[in-house]
């Protein structure tokens, strides 16, 4: 008798061994980084269905991204396929840009590989981290850095990289995070300012054109459902993200114009000044205020109106053309052919099949589909009559489709 209450009290105390050592887990590997983050996610699945009928499937463009793209542990920025001719070869791309890595690193999040990602997390922070903080844009393969980088830029890896500290990170993710925070945002939570250029006509006959520089920032790199998050877990001043939903907002050109501002400039009360247009006087630019209405989307701010004529603009045209003329009210210019990947998204937010359907289909012409093609199911380009395959339009494909976070 005594022998079996000696046994069971053995056991009692390793289940509370075992029990303690799983909660030390929980608490040092798995809930001790976990951030409260607030993601704007749709049911991929019907959207899946969709993009299948033109041809944009996801499992298949992963595994032609990592065969054809894929370079080491990271994104090469493009890769053109070999031509007809014998002597065209192919000519893969020596350029790594940290966006692209920051998309890579989104899927490997969304598909809980926490190998991956923690060797990716590593490889950026060894090769694209500076001194101060900053991320380096791009580096090439033969180990040249460009110290420049743009806000875009950071915000992209700084999304990634909350979202992957939430999941595996440690204490040194939170000190890089932090600093580069610092680098992107000052102590009120405003973005710091970049020099950027605008256009302008010098005269009422708007013949002769100026450019100037200033400093300000794009409306379209303001990602308010980033803003939400590091404003929620600490990161930047409360306050920051309502005021930046009334800045994105109060850019629409007007009621009548579906578009956004080019950028903004605020004062020290906080007041917006918007400059409307980019490097052509008098134009908006249609693939910069479509980046914008999907962050508002995102954070259900978008209202109808300005989606459903921006809907009407697009399904009227059949394509998504460069730029909306102030002075004529039209759009014009060349196709935009990396746009469409922002307007998949946008109908995906906004939950509208019928428009997601319609910029599939504009994209399948463009999808590689000749069984015999080391690409197959990759989205091209057509340039000087070669094949071009970018890693950013095909990984942001996929995530949209398939879904960016693992949630």
């Amino acid at each position: 008798m005594k022998k079996r209450a000696l046994v069971i009290i053995g056991i009692i105390i390793g289940a509370l061994v075992l029990l303690g050592l799983y909660l030390l887990y929980l608490n040092v590997f798995v809930n001790k980084h976990r951030l409260d983050l607030a993601h704007k996610t749709v049911i991929s699945s019907e959207y899946r269905t969709i993009a299948a009928d033109s041809n944009i499937m996801p499992s298949y463009m992963w595994r032609r991204i990592q065969n054809i793209l894929m370079d080491g542990d990271y994104l090469m920025s493009d890769y053109m396929l070999e031509g007809r001719l014998a002597n065209q070869d192919a000519v893969p791309s020596d350029k790594f840009e940290l966006k692209d890595q920051s998309w890579l690193l989104l899927r490997y999040l969304a598909s809980g590989d926490r190998g991956n990602s923690v060797k990716l997390v590593g490889k950026i922070n060894e090769d694209f981290r500076n001194g101060d903080g900053s991320y380096r844009a791009c580096i090439t393969k033969d180990g040249e850095a460009d110290e420049s980088y743009t806000n875009s830029d950071e915000l992209t890896f700084l999304e990634a990289y909350i979202e992957y500290y939430s999941a595996y990170g440690n204490d040194e993710d939170l000190e890089n995070i932090r600093a580069l925070v610092s680098v992107v945002f000052d102590d009120t939570g405003l973005i710091k300012p970049e020099l950027l250029k605008s256009t302008t006509f010098t005269n009422e006959v708007g013949e002769d054109e100026e450019t100037y520089e200033f400093r300000g920032v794009k409306l379209s790199d303001i990602n308010l459902e980033l803003i939400g998050n590091l404003e929620r877990n600490g990161f930047i001043a409360e306050g920051s993200y309502d005021r930046y939903c009334s800045v994105v907002s109060g850019g629409v050109v007007s009621y009548d114009v579906p578009y956004f501002a080019y950028a903004c400039v605020i004062d020290d009360s906080g007041e917006a000044d918007y400059i409307y247009s980019g490097m052509e006087a008098a134009t908006i630019s249609v693939g910069d205020s479509v980046k914008t209405m999907v962050n508002l989307a995102r954070v259900d701010l978008l209202s109808d109106s300005i989606y459903h004529q921006f809907k009407t603009n697009l399904i009227n045209d059949g394509v998504i053309y460069s730029s909306y003329s102030l002075t004529t009210g039209l759009t014009g210019g060349s196709e935009l052919q990396d746009s469409y990947v922002d307007a998949l998204a946008l109908a995906k937010f906004k939950d509208d099949t019928d428009l997601f359907r319609s910029i599939a289909k504009i994209l399948s012409v463009r999808v590689a589909t000749k069984t015999q093609s080391r690409a197959l199911y990759l989205v091209f380009r057509s340039e000087n009559n070669r094949y071009v395959f970018y890693s950013d339009e095909n990984i942001r494909i996929y995530l949209v489709v398939n879904g960016m976070f693992a949630v």
